[in-house]
């Protein structure tokens, strides 16, 4: 796993794009509401000058009607612009997440070995959530605050000068304050983002293996590890929270300054008869607004800070790059597909080699079986002949084409694997036989199950085929997985299959009626069956031993089994599968 470089800012604005209109209309929206609040002081200062004149009443009845339109409508445009801004906001949100899962889904193994599911989940959906304000909000509001500060202080220069003077400085000082420490909380920001994702890490990780955390009475040191997380993310977000609100506490100082000057100011000037009461009322309702601006300035920089944090761990996932390379070549022979490994060495880590000089042939149509002690390489190989890793030096070919060669879509095509685990997706049991590949007929379906022995199980669930499956798979036995993973992939009609363990979770029954119809599938495709049972491998044509990542025999099944010396006749002999296992 790689990483590339930095990308500028600028990658946002291919999220904004797709929502510029309603961008535009919410900031129309949010212009009408700033001149909603503009006028509504101003009719009280006329309500209370013509109130002190002894008005009519008639007058001040219609000023009334007047306030409470404005009033109403103020409040229209403010559920409007909640409204739409949320909208905006998961608009835009949404496909980022979505773009952030399918790179994540596109990195090589070596990047997911290194990062949790529960990790992952925050970075694609944590992150982005702490920047859904700025999708919505955080333009339209600064150009909001900016455009009501100017027609506060525009109209104030109109009314009295002096003040207005006071009330400019008390803004500039403000702002000028907050654009000083606007970055202060970025990387706190970012380090409380760095703890809850490893929180969720844990929590994840524990509630997968909850099994074995029950079985072998863990719970205790579980606990002691998710109180010593809490706690790292609870300092983390308080000192991040701490340097956030900074912003706001020095514009709550200048505020309190600037509300005093301006009072006094006012009250000089209504004492000496050069404004009257409405005005004194006006100037004091302006100052009490310069200040929602200022706030929502000063919330907007906290925000910012948290999105900009979310904004570099986004850039970070998306920077990383897979070494999984693919090619542009789409083409495969028809039929059966021989494999090569051509001198293939490979090791997960530069210290630890796996696979040594691996060098064998599989012609279209032969069946090899594997054996080899628990970390002798067998899993390896199917590795990195699917290209989940990509190997140290040598050449692997399938068909006679360099896999490098190969563009994946074409590879996994033709090329199916069943493991030994399987996993079921939140969707119909169709839909999990089949990956929701809705061109596979029920047909089909039904008869490659009969032939696998796990028609009888779909009979059984209430809606056959149609019947709603949870994601995870308890509603499966173990011998059921692996029958259902058999399935999955024979569906596919692939050219080359991997049976890595095909039968170490059912019965000799089963897995003779099992052996039956794999035989009966296998018959158009080339197989590599990963064994430890020893009667897996009687239908196969060659046999290869491995050891300590080293191919320590490989020859015809019939003829390794008919020389005493050979470590796989020693093994029929013995009868002792798990020397080798």
């Amino acid at each position: 796993m790689q990483q590339s470089a930095k990308p500028s800012m600028s990658w946002l604005l291919k999220y904004l794009k797709p929502v510029r209109g309603r961008l535009l209309l919410l900031l129309i929206l949010l212009l009408a509401s700033t001149g909603a609040q503009l006028v509504n002081p101003q009719i009280v200062q006329r309500f209370i000058d013509t109130a002190a004149a002894n008005g009519i009443v008639s007058s001040l009845l219609v000023l009334a009607g007047i306030y409470l339109v404005f009033a109403v409508l103020n409040q229209v445009l403010t559920v409007a612009i909640s409204y739409l801004g949320n909208d905006v906001s998961w608009r835009a949100t949404n496909q980022l997440r979505g773009d952030l899962l399918k790179h994540c889904l596109r990195l090589d193994m070596r990047f997911h070995n290194l990062k949790t599911p529960g990790e992952m989940i925050e970075r694609i959906d944590g992150d982005v959530t702490n920047m859904s304000n700025f999708f919505a909000m955080f333009i339209i509001k600064v150009i909001g605050s900016f455009v009501l500060l100017a027609g506060i202080l525009g109209y104030m220069f109109t009314i009295n000068w002096p003040i207005a003077s006071v009330m400019t400085l008390f803004t500039l000082a403000s702002i000028g304050a907050m654009m000083f420490i606007r970055n202060l909380g970025v990387t706190s920001s970012k380090d409380e983002r760095g703890a809850s994702a490893a929180l969720f890490g844990l929590i994840e990780e524990r509630i997968a293996g909850i099994e074995d955390v029950q079985a072998n009475g863990n719970v205790p040191y579980v606990m002691n590890r998710f109180y010593r997380s809490m706690r790292n993310v609870f300092l983390k977000g308080r000192k991040a929270w701490m340097l956030r609100v900074i912003p706001w506490n020095t514009t709550v100082v200048l505020f309190a300054i600037a509300v005093t000057a301006v009072l006094m100011l006012g009250v000089h000037y209504f004492l000496t008869n050069q404004i009257s009461l409405g005005t004194l009322f006006l100037i004091y309702q302006y100052t009490q607004m310069l200040n929602d601006p200022i706030e929502q300035l000063g919330d907007q920089v906290q925000e910012f800070q948290k999105a900009k944090s979310g904004m570099l761990r986004s850039q970070e996932l998306l920077a990383s790059r897979t070494e999984i390379m693919e090619g542009s070549q789409t083409a495969l022979p028809d039929g059966a597909l021989g494999l090569e490994f051509d001198h293939v060495h490979f090791s997960y880590n530069p210290d630890k080699p796996v696979l040594h000089d691996i060098t064998f042939t599989v012609r279209p149509g032969e069946r090899l079986g594997i054996i080899g002690r628990t970390g002798s390489g067998k899993s390896s190989l199917s590795r990195v002949l699917l290209r989940l890793y990509n190997i140290n030096s040598g050449t692997v070919r399938v068909g006679g084409v360099d896999i490098r060669d190969l563009k994946l879509e074409a590879l996994y095509r033709r090329v199916g694997m069943v493991t030994q685990d399987v996993q079921l997706f939140d969707g119909t049991l169709r839909d999990n036989l089949t990956l929701f590949d809705g061109s596979i007929s029920d047909d089909y379906i039904l008869g490659t199950t009969e032939r696998l022995g796990l028609k009888q199980w779909i009979d059984s669930q209430p809606q056959g085929l149609d019947t709603h499956l949870k994601a995870g798979g308890a509603s499966l036995s173990a011998g059921e997985a692996q029958l259902f993973a058999l399935t999955r992939v024979f569906l596919t009609q692939p050219s080359l299959v991997i049976l890595d363990e095909p039968s170490s979770r059912l019965d000799a029954a089963t897995e003779a009626m099992l052996q039956s119809a794999v035989d009966q599938l296998m018959q158009n495709c080339t197989g590599i069956v990963i064994a430890h049972r020893l009667s897996t491998l009687e239908q196969v044509d060659h046999i290869m031993v491995l050891g300590d990542g080293r191919i320590l025999e490989f020859g015809e099944r019939g003829v390794l089994a008919k020389d005493p010396t050979s470590h796989y006749a020693q093994l029929l002999i013995t009868g002792r599968e798990e020397d080798l296992a």
